[in-house]
């Protein structure tokens, strides 16, 4: 099925069965006067994808755009603990809708069935909710509450492959996607936060290929068991990049292979900075003499073959690994969706579902305009994409006219949100040019 139809159809599902059904569990409308289920749910996700900091005036004219006239003060009224928990079962079902674009990211994605990135964010939540959400503390763990939203997304098709909702305090190498099994053959890619040999063991196990960086004082072997003490020692005389069969851990002797080289002192000297900050901002003592030295290098393990993965092929997909967390600069730079905006906590809850819903829509609008389009930048599209949520009302009964509205969204995209022109190259040049990267990053 084309995308857009894809698209239109999710929405669509969204907003009409799947709203009906959790409001079948949550009684959200008592009465059906004015508000049912479906327009409710448009009124409040389409109102927050239009304007995020929608205020009652704002979501009334939503409102009125859906065929329900109410003043201001009936918005008002809505914001109610069953309010918050009819949106928060309608994201969760939101994401399980699995929507792909029919364009791959570029040639080299298409290795593999999927290429999925693991990552996580956090948002702080009212104090009211530790009980439900509890946090670690401190600004690094989100205050009392907060919540943890676990993504795995496909960098192949950019769908959002898995989502889970999580306490704050939750660790990342114990979320429930950790193990999560994926399609044979598939990549994933995640950072040191759920680095675990184990895993990675029952990963390789299962058929999956991964890439991870090497986490500082793991222990190392060559082929035949002999530690390794230095990462010095691994390089060849004269070789400037590392590419070899290595055991990794001291319990697990995981065969994998390492690609090392030696980062530009500009880059270590950016990555000891953040190391001696973070340490300082979380009361840690200062990192040591070694630790300080990891810098110099960036260090992949992977199970990939060197004939499927070259070196530098390997160190292209792991950068781009940052795709994810520019998702997440969109969701909370312009989706606020970690602006927790009301005078209680409810009013807080129910901005933050009704947000994370227009996040989903709008994930789901962006796979539609402008995946895989080297041209195109994602951020500036998601702009474009809020400027034209309200005219997609008018067209939700209708399949046919709503495709042809993504459609008319998608022209306007292509023609607005290009991409600025930058002097290095960016993740779509160099998945589709790796030698661009120069083993530098």
């Amino acid at each position: 099925m084309p995308i857009i139809t894809t698209v239109a159809r999710s929405v669509q599902a969204l907003f009409g069965p799947l709203a009906d059904e959790v409001a079948a569990e949550v009684p959200v409308v008592r009465r059906r006067r004015k508000f049912s289920p479906a327009t409710l749910a448009r009124t409040f996700v389409l109102g927050s994808l239009a304007k995020p900091n929608a205020s009652h005036e704002d979501l009334a004219r939503t409102a009125a755009r859906c065929g329900v006239p109410v003043t201001p003060r009936a918005i008002a009224l809505r914001f109610t603990d069953a309010m918050a928990t009819f949106l928060e079962g309608l994201f969760r079902r939101a994401i399980t809708v699995r929507v792909r674009s029919d364009r791959a990211l570029a040639p080299l994605v298409e290795r593999f069935p999927a290429v999925i990135l693991l990552d996580s964010t956090t948002i702080t939540l009212p104090a009211e909710l530790a009980d439900r959400f509890p946090g670690c503390g401190g600004s690094y763990g989100g205050g009392r509450a907060a919540m943890k939203l676990q993504f795995r997304t496909d960098l192949r098709h950019g769908g959002l492959d898995a989502v889970a909702i999580e306490a704050g305090k939750d660790c990342d190498q114990r979320t429930s996607l950790q193990s999560a099994p994926l399609p044979a053959g598939s990549l994933r890619i995640a950072d040191l936060g759920y680095f675990d040999t184990e895993v990675l063991r029952d990963l390789q196990g299962r058929g999956e290929f991964w890439i991870s960086r090497l986490a500082f004082g793991t222990d190392i072997f060559l082929p035949e068991g002999t530690p390794v003490a230095r990462i010095e020692d691994l390089f060849a005389p004269g070789a400037k990049v590392v590419d070899r069969a290595i055991l990794v851990g001291k319990e697990a002797r995981l065969p994998c292979r390492v690609v090392i080289w030696r980062v530009p002192p500009e880059v270590a000297n950016r990555r000891r900075q953040k190391l001696i900050a973070t340490a300082r901002g979380k009361g840690n003592r200062p990192p040591s003499r070694e630790r300080l030295a990891w810098c110099d290098w960036t260090i992949l393990v992977t199970n990939v073959p060197v004939d499927r993965l070259s070196a530098e092929e390997m160190g292209v997909l792991y950068r781009a690994r940052w795709q994810i967390e520019l998702m997440f600069k969109r969701w909370k730079s312009l989706g606020r969706v970690a602006d927790l905006t009301g005078a209680t906590a409810t009013e807080k809850l129910v901005r933050l579902w009704s947000r994370l819903l227009a996040m989903v829509v709008q994930h789901w609008l962006l796979l539609a305009c402008g995946w895989g389009d080297r041209r195109c930048s994602l951020y500036k599209g998601a702009v474009t994409i809020r400027e034209f949520a309200n005219d997609l009302i008018r067209m939700l009964e209708d399949l046919e006219g709503l495709a042809r509205e993504i459609e008319r969204i998608g022209q306007v995209f292509r023609k607005v949100a290009r991409r600025d022109k930058r002097k290095q190259a960016g993740t779509i040049e160099l998945l589709n040019d790796p030698s661009l990267l120069g083993y530098e990053s």
